[in-house]
């Protein structure tokens, strides 16, 4: 194992961490890299790994909020399978999933999605949306390359799953009463889908969860 000058885990084809083996890398992403693995069974499942030197810990944000969406029998969240530290990273192992509907979108005629599928996805981005506020959490950085289909092979191509918690913030206490918001705030979320608060420093609300799911929806009909 490796852990390039940027911070992310490099994890070659055939490692074997704990009882998971290393098919091929998925992605990666400014906190953490993503890879498909498999278990003894020959199940296939994604891992997230992220260095235990990481200056600003995502993971066990991640793993709290998948937890607790889990808890509540969310439709929307991938199914958290194990957890775990190995060498000198943390991990989380979830559901093997589709592609986002970012790359989904390119293959559209005029490389967006007509406006029946449109709106299909939109009502259950929305839904997945309202599954994490009801938790407690914001996203803070809705956008479609945070939600992804299903696959083929497990029969739920046509379902949507919302991912990447690692921005997420809790708006209410233990109680479930709604904490103060902050007077100002650092930008959070992708320039392009960041509600206005965000670009004011202002602090994020579930509004702005629903706005940046706004501009997602226009994007994805919008051959932009």
């Amino acid at each position: 194992m490796t852990e390039a000058s940027s911070g992310l885990i490099q994890l070659p084809r055939g490692k074997v961490i704990d009882k998971y083996t290393v098919v091929q890398k998925l992605g990666e992403g400014a906190f953490g890299a993503v890879y498909k693995v498999e278990d003894p069974n020959g199940k296939l499942y994604a891992l997230k790994a992220e260095s235990v030197n990481e200056k600003v810990p995502l993971l066990r944000l991640e793993l709290l909020v998948m937890q607790r969406l889990q808890a509540r029998n969310a439709v929307h969240m991938p199914d958290l399978i194990d957890k775990g530290s190995f060498e000198n990273f943390n991990y989380i192992v979830m559901k093997l999933l589709g592609k986002s509907l970012q790359e989904a979108k390119k293959t559209g005629p005029d490389l967006h999605l007509s406006l029946g599928p449109a709106m299909g996805c939109a009502i259950q981005c929305l839904e997945a949306i309202e599954e994490l506020h009801w938790a407690g959490f914001l996203h803070r950085d809705v956008k479609p390359g945070n939600f992804v289909v299903g696959r083929a092979e497990d029969g739920d191509l046509r379902k949507l799953y919302i991912l990447d918690f690692g921005m997420c913030r809790k708006f209410v206490d233990n109680n479930n009463v709604m904490l103060q918001p902050r007077k100002k705030a650092p930008f959070r979320g992708t320039p392009r889908y960041a509600p206005i608060s965000s670009h004011m420093a202002k602090e994020h609300s579930r509004k702005d969860d629903v706005e940046s799911w706004q501009v997602d929806s226009f994007f994805r009909t919008a051959s932009l």
